[in-house]
């Protein structure tokens, strides 16, 4: 007699889906973060981390290093123990390999609305283009860079999955105008006393009095004396003393300290409010405008005893004191006198510590140029802490005036940064220092006595970012955009 299979039956009876594994690589390791943070691609290790609580729900996941072979190893691996296995690289394309044994997924941020299309360098890995044909899908943090992709011609699928903000900033509270916060770490608060400023000055007008001493003597000397004398005796002249035709003896090679000095002391704690400002930004890169800020902020504020604007640097360890040494001593050069406060931190700040950062702060200030995501701002937004910064690039597609205080910029042309020809073939924004003031003195007053439009502001920022960047809204385009893949690699083939 036939029977038919009840449900249960039939779903026992059929093949489970076989499970799956990320192996994801990117630019340094959790071991590294802390010395390395501001190397060369050091933000992408901070998404990869972002990203990875809900790659765990997709897939089991794995971390390995940039090395091709390792990467293979462990798709072996994964294979063997019957996994379906996908390599994901959270780098720039021009540093991300593809490998045959299993379909390729590629994470890079771009900022600029032009991919480049040739060798750029000489180097075939910089031609963009090129390289997004290896892999089997692309996926970018915002509508911005996916579009250039696009205009370039890529035809590899792009999907776009914003970087998914930690739920500590969702949960933060609201700022309030009576709060203070003391963070705790090395930093230089200014203005300040300068030891070193009378000494310098002293130094250097006794140089431009000895410089001048010796061009008398040596103007003196060629016009009075030389004319008169041998070739022999003039070279002998010379040869005795250096003085004579006022020479300098040769430079003292200085050691490290000395070629980089700090002219400030340092303090290892710092009590922040009144009307906070926060920027958090590489000093080496140049896209970040960090001398139009410091300037910008002390023309428009620096009056205001209680402003602050809190620059948190990102530099890697053995280049940290470089960083502060350019930032300090260009706001030294400033000679501008202030009332507002001024707080340089150089020191790497763990995840507590940056939102502690952020609760301290009143707002988020950015003055860039061009930005492939900005993800600092997209935190302070999330905290509720409205910003201050352009709407161009990636951070047109959450920047307007209902969460920020905008500060219109125009195109200019401009060469990419590792483009030893300089050619300018693509664009960026330029800011004008005079609308970046204008902004910073309407917040300042807005925080201080229209509480009512800064509370709106802070709740469609936070809001905003919810929609956007979330865990659960960048859960559902992530979960949908690997679904796509193919499980085993079937066109595309690795370089």
């Amino acid at each position: 007699m036939h029977m038919t299979p009840t449900a249960t039956e039939a779903s026992s009876s059929r093949a489970s889906p076989t499970p799956r594994a990320v192996i994801t690589t990117s630019s340094i390791s959790a071991a590294e973060v802390a010395d390395r943070c501001g190397d060369n691609c050091y933000s992408y290790y901070f998404v990869q981390r972002a990203f990875l609580p809900l790659l765990e729900r997709w897939a089991a996941v794995e971390e390995v290093s940039q090395s091709p072979r390792v990467v293979r190893e462990r798709i072996v691996a994964a294979k063997r123990l019957g996994q379906s296995p996908i390599h994901l690289s959270f780098l720039p394309l021009q540093f991300a390999r593809a490998v045959s044994e299993a379909p390729n997924v590629v994470f890079p941020f771009w900022e600029y609305p032009d991919i480049p299309h040739y060798d750029v360098a000489g180097n075939p890995r910089n031609n963009w283009v090129r390289a997004a044909t290896e892999f089997d899908m692309i996926l970018t943090a915002c509508r911005f860079t996916r579009d250039a992709f696009l205009r370039a011609g890529v035809r590899t699928p792009i999907h776009v999955t914003p970087v998914p903000i930690a739920d500590d900033y969702f949960a933060l509270p609201p700022w309030e105008p009576h709060q203070r916060v003391t963070l705790e770490g090395a930093c230089y608060v200014l203005p300040q006393g300068d030891p070193t400023r009378l000494g310098d000055l002293a130094r250097l007008a006794a140089g431009r009095l000895g410089l001048k001493v010796r061009e008398k003597c040596r103007l003196a000397y060629r016009r009075g004396v030389r004319p008169f004398l041998p070739p022999s005796l003039h070279r002998r002249l010379a040869g005795a003393s250096h003085a004579t035709i006022g020479k300098e003896p040769p430079p003292v090679v200085p050691v490290q300290d000395q070629r980089l000095p700090i002219p400030y002391g340092v303090s290892g704690r710092v009590d922040l409010a009144g009307v906070v400002y926060t920027t958090v930004l590489n000093p080496f890169d140049i896209r970040k405008n960090w001398r139009g800020i410091i300037a910008a902020f002390l023309h428009a504020l620096g009056d205001c005893e209680d402003a602050t604007l809190v620059i948190k640097l990102a530099a890697a360890s053995n280049m940290r004191r470089e960083a502060l040494h350019n930032v300090l001593h260009y706001y030294r050069r400033l000679r501008v006198r202030h009332r507002a406060q001024l707080v340089v931190m150089g020191d790497y700040l763990s995840d507590d510590q940056m939102c502690e950062l952020a609760r301290a702060s009143t707002f988020y200030l950015n003055a860039s140029h061009a930005e492939g995501a900005c993800l600092p701002l997209q935190d302070a937004l999330a905290a509720g802490r409205p910003g201050i910064a352009p709407q161009h690039t990636a951070m047109a597609e959450y920047i307007d005036d209902r969460v920020a205080f905008v500060v219109p910029s125009h195109a200019e042309p401009i060469h990419w940064q590792w483009d030893p020809q300089c050619r300018r073939t693509t664009t960026w924004q330029q800011i004008r220092r005079r609308h970046l003031v204008r902004q910073l003195q309407l917040s300042y007053q807005v925080a201080k006595h229209d509480l009512g439009r800064y509370r709106a502001l802070a709740a469609e920022g936070r809001q905003r970012m919810r929609n956007l960047a979330s865990a659960d809204e960048v859960w559902r385009r992530l979960s949908a955009a690997l679904d796509t893949l193919p499980t085993t690699r079937e066109v595309k083939k690795a370089a």
